[in-house]
């Protein structure tokens, strides 16, 4: 089985990452499709050197990057595989068809106060509520529904959301989820300096109510155009 992640930024998808390298049956990878998101957009991020130097970027070998080995093609494995819903970009869809997919994303203020302390000035594109509802709607008309997370709910109920997240994928409870040990991970990307100093000092999920930061002057009008997309995801939650 390959569970694909399309997380929006900042929304706790290395954290959920961690949790299922937890499980005995799950393998994980971390954004494998990220070079070629650089590569096919020109966007510019911190750690865009570092990544082009260690991650594939062409369309066959990102794909090829993120193939199941033969054990989990036999549904004995589990491959977790976390991604920004942006770099599905210039991709086919018919390569994730068969996979079981999570939508993950946040408050949209909160993802701007995070997001906004590594990229100033972000773009719709970067922050995925858009992108996550048009991969929503298109795998609902293709019968094939993905599981829809909301990462605050999850932070304020870790281990009932963890559950319900498990139930809809097919896979048996496993409380190892709950907990991982603190520092990097083997699977981590390139960018991790950049980014997972938090997760890095998390040792588990624990049970805490979400804030909702002040959304800066100059992004309010980006905030304000997330607000739809927001919603649609937020009412079809577990």
């Amino acid at each position: 089985m390959v569970i694909s992640l399309w997380s929006g930024p900042r929304s706790m998808s290395t954290a959920l990452m961690y949790s299922f390298a937890q499980r005995s049956d799950t393998r994980v990878l971390d954004e494998p499709l990220y070079g070629h998101f650089l590569v096919h957009t020109g966007a510019e991020r911190p750690c865009r050197e570092a990544t082009l130097a260690e991650r594939p970027s062409t369309p066959e070998d990102v794909l090829a990057f993120m193939a199941p080995n033969p054990e989990e093609e036999t549904g004995d494995r589990v491959l977790f595989c976390k991604h920004i819903a942006n770099h599905t970009l210039g991709l086919p869809w018919s390569s994730f068809r068969d996979h079981r997919h999570v939508i993950l994303f946040r408050n949209p203020a909160a993802v701007m106060a995070s997001y906004g302390a590594h990229i100033t000035r972000p773009l719709m594109r970067d922050l995925c509520y858009v992108h996550q509802m048009d991969l929503v709607l298109q795998m609902e008309s293709e019968g094939n529904p993905p599981v829809v997370v909301c990462s605050d709910r999850l932070q304020a109920h870790p281990e009932p959301v963890l559950r319900a997240l498990c139930d809809r994928l097919g896979l048996d409870w496993d409380s190892a989820i709950l907990q991982w040990e603190a520092g990097a991970r083997p699977e981590d990307g390139p960018w991790a300096p950049w980014w997972y100093s938090g997760v890095h000092d998390s040792t588990g999920w624990e049970a805490r109510p979400p804030k909702t930061p002040d959304v800066p002057d100059h992004l309010q009008d980006l905030h304000a155009a997330c607000t739809d997309a927001y919603q649609h995801l937020l009412k079809r939650a577990i």
